[in-house]
């Protein structure tokens, strides 16, 4: 970058901290290209580099304030971005860490378990998981998203949603036991259809 685009840089970035959507969105011209080809070498197979690219400027917009003109703004831009990709790795990690935790506790509960396992592809049991997640009513569904996905405290979540730590210890358990009884039927399932083969 040379110094004629390091002062249309700067000047673009202090008309962004004013609050001028035209100098945001030649920012966002300006640099959207790049940081996307970023995104796509780095990003987990299956993340969507449009959002997460999306995600970033609304960040860039939202705290335009706090921007430092002086400073070099694709590195700042990077940041954001690489910050975000660490960010969904990390619950990326934490969701499959439970995903084969909540398999290992039906393995121990369900004695047919280990058979239909062998049988199941770990992507469908992932799948079927998912889908009765979905499914938990709504109060429900968001406290264990936050806790079994996210990674969240039980004191972070009742901060968050403005609950008691009891309720959600009381949501989780309910999520739990639920969970546990449709997975049990769902792998007696699979394991019938596998026998009558």
């Amino acid at each position: 970058m040379g110094p004629s685009d390091k002062n249309i840089e700067r000047e673009l970035v202090n008309q962004l901290r004013a609050g001028y959507e035209m100098a945001f969105e030649l920012i966002f011209h300006r640099t959207k290209g790049r940081l996307k080809g970023f995104l796509l070498k780095v990003l987990p197979h299956g993340e969507d580099a449009e959002s997460v690219l999306q995600e970033i400027y609304l960040k860039v917009w939202t705290n335009r304030k706090s921007i430092k003109a002086d400073n070099n703004f694709e590195t700042y831009l990077y940041a954001i971005a690489r910050n975000m990709v660490i960010d969904i790795m990390r619950k990326r990690l934490h969701k499959q860490k439970y995903l084969e935790e909540l398999c290992s506790q039906l393995h121990e509960e369900n004695e047919n378990c280990l058979d239909t396992l062998a049988m199941v592809e770990y992507s469908e049991l992932e799948q079927k998981i998912l889908e009765l997640i979905e499914k938990l009513p709504e109060k429900r569904r968001v406290v264990f998203k936050l806790n079994k996905i996210d990674g969240l405290t039980y004191k972070q979540i009742a901060e968050k949603l403005n609950i008691s730590e009891n309720t959600v210890d009381s949501q989780i358990r309910n999520a739990l036991a639920s969970l546990r009884t449709e997975m049990k039927q769902f792998l007696s399932l699979m394991l019938w259809m596998y026998l009558s083969n």
